[in-house]
């Protein structure tokens, strides 16, 4: 019974030594493969020199210097995905009305999105809360003893073009080419101010007088909140009895007030650096706003009926760009007869042309709110937006080429 408790003993001694002598030998073998010289290359095992298989085996092509599917496929992915990164409006006005036309009852008025509440206020307050936070006024003063130049910019623009378009429209009208609402549509496209931050963009690419081209973008906007209204509802009228003093308090909630706090909140928000950066961030914002106006928009027209056939909305594309062709070369020449230099030329060609979107369809919205056609309304208005951005971008090499050659 004695020796029973001792060979117990010795049973966790003996394993006790076996694993020392295991740790041992480990870390003797250890340190000597740390000291032995490695072999040569040439003389490593083939096996050795084979490195593992990669996850994605590349294709026997790509040693004659071919692309691989997978670099061909990430190449068109980055290609798509920077398309859609410099044509996100164009893309996402497609995109609205599409979605419009598949399921127009989601954005109708009274329909789930509620849009009497969050488009006509919500999407149309923060469009120029944004405005107010994007315009530079700091940056404006330097541009504004430029008097006769901007008295060409705004004349041609709130002038010349309603002018021009008024008379052709009633020229197609009376030979039966145009309908009532179309006419209508253009006149009110024609009473637009310029845009805001697209003619200024165009005339930085083309080599034009960006700082011009922000002071008549602030200024015939502010001249278009105050003075379109008035001018739409005397030359086209508005449904629904509404009156000028309903038009001008709506304005005031909707358009003034939103600017003007934006305005008070960029000096502040500019200092603490909140806006640094985020240039990109604000615009794409307020597209995004924008587009909710317009699938709200077409998902009422298009639960009433286009009402506009394949040819007719051709014919339309047709007239607004011949018509903006013609406003290009009339501007490029009042230029040359004024005797501009060619930065200011092209400022004035890219700014005076131009057609806001971003303030034409919340006023379109706010001004003839409840007339049933407002969709053919914004008709001319949303083909005139792409279309000028288009022109604009393939003229703009062109002009850059000229204002090169003219500097010193």
């Amino acid at each position: 019974c004695s020796k029973r408790p001792r060979e117990s003993v010795r049973v966790p001694r003996q394993a006790a030594g076996r694993a020392r002598r295991m740790i041992v030998l480990v870390v003797a073998a250890a340190s000597s493969a740390a000291f032995t010289p490695a072999l040569p290359l040439s003389r490593a095992p083939p096996a050795l020199l084979r490195s593992p298989p990669p996850l994605l085996a590349t294709s026997p092509a790509a040693s004659d210097g071919r692309p691989t599917p997978l670099q061909r496929l990430k190449t068109a992915t980055s290609s798509v995905a920077g398309f859609l990164d410099r044509r996100y409006f164009l893309v996402g006005v497609v995109t609205a009305v599409a979605l419009a036309a598949a399921y127009p009852p989601l954005g109708r008025r009274g329909g789930p999105l509620r849009p009497e509440r969050t488009v006509a206020w919500g999407a149309t307050c923060g469009i120029f809360l944004l405005s107010g936070l994007n315009l530079p006024t700091s940056e404006l003063a330097r541009a504004a003893v430029s008097v006769r130049l901007h008295a060409l910019i705004q004349g041609f623009n709130l002038l010349l073009i309603p002018l021009t378009t008024v008379l052709s429209c009633k020229a197609l009208l009376a030979a039966g080419l145009l309908q009532p609402a179309l006419r209508d549509g253009m006149v009110v496209m024609g009473l637009l101010p310029t845009t805001i931050n697209m003619c200024v963009a165009l005339s930085r690419s083309s080599g034009g007088d960006e700082a011009v081209a922000i002071f008549n973008a602030v200024l015939g906007n502010l001249l278009g909140v105050l003075l379109t209204p008035y001018l739409l509802l005397k030359l086209v009228g508005s449904a629904g009895a509404l009156s000028a003093a309903d038009t001008l308090q709506k304005l005031a909630t909707r358009v003034l007030l939103p600017l003007l706090v934006g305005q008070l909140l960029r000096p502040p928000l500019q200092g603490a650096g909140v806006l640094a950066g985020r240039r990109k961030l604000l615009s794409r914002s307020s597209e995004s706003l924008l587009l909710l106006i317009v699938y709200s928009t077409f998902c009422d027209t298009f639960l009433r009926g286009f009402g506009v056939p394949p040819a007719t909305l051709a014919g339309l594309l047709a007239f607004v760009a011949g018509l903006h062709a013609s406003h290009l070369w009339l501007a490029w020449q009042l230029g040359g007869l004024a005797g501009l230099r060619a930065k200011q030329r092209i400022t004035l060609t890219l700014t005076a042309t131009q057609k806001t979107l971003a303030l034409g369809m919340p006023l379109l919205g706010v001004v003839f709110a409840g007339r049933p056609d407002l969709g053919l309304l914004c008709t001319p208005l949303l083909l005139q937006h792409p279309l000028q951005l288009l022109v604009g971008s393939l003229l703009s090499p062109r002009l850059k080429r000229i204002a090169a050659e003219e500097a010193p």
